[in-house]
C-alpha cells in the first residue's frame, strides 16, 4: 500500500499543473515532472501515470472549450507526421536513461528552455513554411515521449500560423493529444506497461485534474495570465537548474 504523503504530495502537483494547463492550454506535462523531480519516485514510472492523465486533461479541455476551438485540420496532420518518429525516440530515452544522471541533466535543460520560450516567447511575424511543421512535430514529439512536453516546437510553429495565439488553442490540444495516446501505445507495448499501482494513482487523481482543469479554463475569461505564468515559469527555471546541479554533484 502506498504512503498516504505520497497521495497527497502527487494531488496537490497535478491539481496545480491542471490548472496550469487549463489557464494556459499547455504546460501540464512540464509542470508535474518538474514537481515530481524534487521526489524521490521514479520518473518513468511517474511519466506514464502523467500520460494517463494528460489523455483525460486534453479531452477535458476540448469538451470545454468545444464552442470556441476551430481545429486546422492540415495543420493537425503536417506535425502528426513529425510526432510519429519522434515521440517513440523519446519514450525510448526516458526508459534507457531515466534512471541515470545523464537524463536529469537533459530534464534540467529541456525545463529551462521550456520555461525561457514562455518568459521569452517570441513572436513570429512571418508563417513557417510546413517543413517546420514537421520539424516541429519531431521535437516536439520527442520532448513528449521523453519528458511528457512537447509544447514548445510544436506551440511555436502553430502560433506562426495563426493571428492570435487563442485562435490555436484547439489545433494544439489535438496534437498534443495525439502525442499522448501514441507515447502510450509505446508504453503499452514496448515499455514497462501500466501497473496496478499506477492505475489507483489515476483513479485518485482523475476528479482533481477534470476540475483543475475546468477552474484554469474559466479563469482565462477573468484575469490575465501574465503574472500567473511569469511565476509558474520562474518555477520550472528554478526546478531546471537544480536538476542540473544536482547532476554535476554526482
Amino acid at each position: 500500500m502506498l504512503d498516504p504523503q505520497y497521495f497527497i504530495n502527487v494531488g496537490l502537483i497535478v491539481a496545480f499543473a491542471a490548472f496550469v494547463q487549463g489557464f494556459t492550454g499547455l504546460g501540464f506535462g512540464i509542470v508535474a515532472i518538474a514537481g515530481i523531480a524534487f521526489t524521490p519516485w521514479n520518473l518513468e514510472r511517474a511519466s506514464v501515470f502523467i500520460n494517463i492523465l494528460l489523455v483525460i486533461l486534453n479531452c477535458t479541455i476540448i469538451y470545454a472549450g468545444r464552442k470556441d476551438f476551430k481545429i486546422n485540420w492540415k495543420l493537425v496532420g503536417i506535425i502528426l507526421t513529425g510526432e510519429a518518429l519522434g515521440v517513440p525516440f523519446g519514450y525510448w530515452f526516458i526508459l534507457k536513461y531515466g534512471d541515470k544522471p545523464i537524463f536529469r541533466l537533459v530534464l534540467g535543460f529541456v525545463l529551462i528552455f521550456f520555461a525561457a520560450y514562455i518568459l521569452f516567447r517570441p513572436r513570429i511575424r512571418t508563417e513557417m513554411p510546413y517543413s517546420m511543421g514537421i520539424l516541429a512535430g519531431g521535437v516536439g514529439g520527442f520532448l513528449a515521449g521523453a519528458f511528457t512536453a512537447g509544447g514548445p516546437p510544436m506551440a511555436l510553429f502553430l502560433y506562426s500560423r495563426f493571428k492570435s495565439p487563442k485562435d490555436a488553442k484547439a489545433t494544439l490540444q489535438i496534437v498534443f493529444m495525439a502525442a499522448t495516446l501514441w507515447r502510450l501505445f509505446n508504453i503499452i507495448a514496448f515499455g514497462k506497461g501500466i501497473s496496478h499501482e499506477i492505475i489507483q494513482i489515476v483513479g485518485y487523481s482523475f476528479p482533481i485534474v477534470v476540475f483543475f482543469a475546468f477552474i484554469g479554463h474559466i479563469s482565462t475569461r477573468r484575469f490575465s495570465s501574465e503574472t500567473f505564468l511569469k511565476i509558474v515559469y520562474t518555477f520550472i527555471a528554478i526546478a531546471g537548474v537544480l536538476n542540473i546541479l544536482k547532476f554535476l554533484k554526482n
